[in-house]
């Protein structure tokens, strides 16, 4: 599992569907796709049912986009505090 297979899980679950998630993210279709089911064979889950009017998340694939979520944040918020940039003062 990497940092980048969760913020593709993220990005297609909230464009809803793989082709949508790919153009946001620069990246083909079928790489999209190949990371996604590597990440779903790792773990033996189904994230996405895959329609023909895109995807729907499975239970589990809710309960790992939460995590995935958590995940994304807790990153995010590292890399605030550790990147070594000056921090940014908001004045009202």
């Amino acid at each position: 599992m990497t940092l980048t297979q969760l913020k593709y899980i993220v990005e297609t679950a909230e464009a809803g569907t793989i082709s949508r998630a790919a153009e946001k993210l620069y990246i083909s279709q079928p790489s999209l796709t190949a990371a996604i089911r590597e990440l779903e064979h790792e773990f033996g889950i189904t994230i996405f049912q895959r329609t023909n009017k895109g995807i729907i998340l499975t239970s589990e694939g809710e309960e790992f986009l939460g995590y995935a979520r958590q995940v994304i944040t807790q990153t995010s918020l590292m890399e605030e505090r550790y990147s070594g940039a000056a921090p940014v003062r908001h004045q009202f």
